[in-house]
């Protein structure tokens, strides 16, 4: 309530300075309906068979209050902020324990390029000031709440955002834009935090993006120096992306690939683990001590304008294996899924989508595997 209560009084003090066209208030709400089937099944054996229907937040892209703006301070030079609070418009609940837990930096504009200072999205994601990779690669970007995209659906991915970053974006020269990443500590809400420690995870990310008309190219490496905490010394993972899109007019495809060595997780299969309740000598085994995945991930995706919206599709498949000592597994991801959004007006939209993920983890003569279904519906409006 304390939290609430002085963010609401920060949020008042900028309105009732209403003081410059250059700082803005800004927001969208994404509400609707959805639908999930889940069965997992253990060598034949069915372990989960459920399904959910409710109403949820930010099923195409997250609910959330924000204020941003610059200042000019010189010919070629401004300094610029962004404070987004992500929520749930179910609910009405913080979406995190950070109150600006999408975004919270400061930034300098110049003529050499954008430094930015703070908590931000990674580039290999589409979200914040400065995610580009995936919206540029996928139609679905990092992932809509409720459908598979290029992040941890069914490719190998950091967080989608990190405290403690700083980034650089370099000016636009011959459609060619470079970026970097480094995270002093990713995540400072974790127990005992020290930031620039090796006993917490940091991260660095390099890449780059040409646009030209109808082309977008995009390529990123990232890494993660994982927390060595005391009695373990992680391998870091570290993931190599490539793809792009072209609009040629009537439709706008995608590709998308990457190769990932070292992840602790990819497609869901730790969450698909967990969900099965494996037991191990009477207690439930959750997935710990997987350190060394390694594999490939393939997407390609489609937006067509029809009937006065956008249908958009997506076919994904990644294929890995943990080389983690006396644990190793294959594991496959199969993920298809569609949606339709119909504009409103400029600010508002309606949208329904469907997805079929495939997950498979298989050992010498063990397998689990997962059948997941989900339809959805609702409605955007952005401010």
């Amino acid at each position: 309530m304390k939290k609430t209560l002085a963010a609401v009084a920060v949020l008042g003090a900028f309105a009732g300075s209403a003081f410059a066209a250059d700082v803005t208030l800004y927001g969208r709400i994404d509400t609707g309906l959805n639908f999930t089937s889940n069965t997992i099944e253990e060598n034949g054996v069915e372990k989960v068979d459920a399904q959910d229907w409710g109403m949820a937040s930010g099923q195409t892209t997250g609910s959330r209050l924000g204020v941003k703006g610059t200042e000019q301070i010189s010919e070629g030079l401004a300094v610029g902020f962004v404070l987004e609070h992500g929520l749930s418009s179910d609910t009405g609940a913080n979406s995190d324990s950070r109150f600006f837990n999408r975004e919270s930096m400061v930034q300098i504009i110049s003529d050499y390029g954008t430094f930015a200072f703070g908590r931000m999205g990674v580039i290999n994601s589409d979200a914040g000031t400065f995610g580009f990779y995936s919206g540029a690669v996928n139609p679905f970007g990092t992932g809509w709440n409720a459908l598979p995209g290029v992040g941890g659906s069914f490719f190998a991915a950091p967080a989608a955002r990190m405290d403690n970053m700083i980034t650089y974006k370099s000016p636009t020269f011959a459609g060619t834009t470079v970026y970097a990443q480094y995270s002093t500590g990713a995540d400072s809400t974790k127990d005992g935090f020290e930031e620039n420690s090796n006993k917490f995870d940091r991260y660095a990310a390099l890449g780059v993006n040409f646009a030209n008309g109808g082309l977008n190219l995009a390529a990123v490496v990232d890494w993660v120096d994982e927390a060595k905490v005391e009695g373990t010394d992680p391998e870091d993972m570290y993931t190599i992306n490539v793809g792009g899109s072209y609009d040629c007019g009537f439709a706008k495809t995608y590709l998308a690939a990457q190769y990932f060595k070292n992840a602790n997780d990819f497609g869901g299969m730790k969450a698909m683990y967990n969900a099965a309740g494996l037991t191990d000598g009477g207690e439930v085994a959750t997935w710990g001590g997987v350190d060394e995945m390694k594999g490939f991930g393939v997407a390609l995706g489609v937006d067509v304008p029809a009937w006065g919206g956008n249908f958009l599709a997506s076919l994904g498949y990644s294929d890995g294996e943990n080389e983690t000592e006396g644990d190793t597994f294959d594991a496959t991801v199969y993920s298809v899924s569609a949606a339709y959004t119909y504009p409103l007006s400029s600010r508002t939209n309606l949208y329904v989508t469907g997805a079929y993920n495939n997950r498979e983890l298989k050992e010498a003569d063990w397998k689990l595997e997962q059948d997941e279904y989900k339809v959805t519906t609702g409605i955007v409006h952005k401010f």
